[in-house]
C-alpha cells in the first residue's frame, strides 16, 4: 500500500458532520480570540492610569489588577478614555499641583473635572457607568469601605434580620427549669 493511500483512506472515514463541526470549533476559536485580545488594554495605559487614580484618589499602592478592570469597564463607556486621561494629566502637570486638593484650587476645566470625578467615583462607588450600561467592578474593594474599615463592616446581603422586619416568632420556646424539685 502506497503512503498516499493511507492518507486517501483516512480523510474518506471522516464524516462530514465532524468534518463541519471541526470547522465550526476551529472558526469560533478564532473569533473569540481576537475579540479577546481587542478589549485588552496596553500595560502603559493601565499604568498611566494608575498613577492617575493614585494622584487623584490620595491613596498609594492601588491594586493593579482592580485598575486594569476599571480602566477596561471606564473604556467601554467612553471610548475616548486615553485622550480624556492624557488631557487631565496634562492639565495636571500644568498646574504643578502636588496633590488633588491643590489641583482643585487650580481650577480645572469642566473637561478634566469631569473625567476626574468618573475615575474617583469608579474607585470609590466600584462602579462604572451610568444607569442602562452601569457596570461593578468591586465591592468589597471598593475604596468607600476602605475609608470606613476600622468602624464597619462591609454589608453583605442585609444587616440581618431586624434589618428589614419584624423578628419571625419563634418555633419553639424552652421554659425555664426552676431550682426546686
Amino acid at each position: 500500500m502506497k503512503p498516499q493511500s493511507l492518507v486517501a483512506t483516512a480523510v474518506c472515514q471522516v464524516s462530514r458532520r465532524k468534518l463541519l463541526f471541526g470547522g465550526l470549533a476551529f472558526g469560533s476559536m478564532g473569533v473569540l480570540a481576537s475579540r479577546g485580545l481587542t478589549n485588552t488594554p496596553k500595560a502603559s495605559d493601565v499604568t498611566d492610569f494608575l498613577i492617575l487614580s493614585e494622584f487623584l484618589t490620595g491613596r498609594k499602592a492601588l491594586s493593579v489588577t482592580l485598575a486594569r478592570r476599571y480602566y477596561v469597564g471606564l473604556q467601554e463607556q467612553f471610548p475616548d478614555l486615553p485622550a480624556r486621561i492624557a488631557n487631565l494629566s496634562r492639565d495636571i502637570h500644568a498646574s504643578a499641583a502636588q496633590t488633588m486638593d491643590d489641583y482643585l484650587t487650580h481650577g480645572p476645566s469642566p473637561e478634566a473635572r469631569s473625567t476626574a470625578t468618573t475615575i474617583v467615583s469608579a474607585w470609590y462607588l466600584g462602579v462604572v457607568g451610568q444607569d442602562p450600561k452601569k457596570k461593578m467592578i468591586a465591592y468589597s474593594d471598593a475604596l468607600m469601605f476602605q475609608a470606613v474599615a476600622g468602624a464597619l463592616v462591609v454589608p453583605s446581603y442585609g444587616a440581618g434580620p431586624l434589618a428589614w422586619g419584624n423578628r419571625p416568632k419563634p418555633y419553639m420556646t424552652f421554659k425555664e427549669e426552676s431550682d426546686e424539685q
